[in-house]
């Protein structure tokens, strides 16, 4: 899926649009809208209360099930079709598309 691309403002605390020339750039927004989902927490977007993972919160958790569930509800409440969601010790492996 096509979409604004986003980037962080200088000082790390804000998502902007990226703009060249005078326009906004679009592209792939599929890799961009999974790490929103996972960064946002619930409430966050003021728009879609129920929108987000919150995947700090996993930080301390022994419950990597729960946290693959719930990745994989908001994946598929975002419109993506998910094929499998891995949470191993390197990281977390989503294979999804639109």
């Amino acid at each position: 899926m096509n979409g604004i691309q986003l980037t962080w403002d200088e000082k790390g605390q804000t998502l902007e649009p990226v703009v060249r020339n005078g326009s906004l750039v679009t592209g792939d927004i599929l890799a961009q809208n999974q790490a929103l989902l996972l960064c946002l927490h619930n409430g966050e977007l003021k728009e879609r209360p129920a929108v987000g993972v919150g995947i700090s919160g996993m930080l301390l958790d022994h419950d990597p099930i729960f946290w693959r569930t719930r990745i994989k509800e908001q994946l598929e409440m975002d419109g993506q079709t998910v094929e499998s969601v891995r949470i191993t010790l390197a990281g977390i492996d989503i294979k999804a598309t639109y």
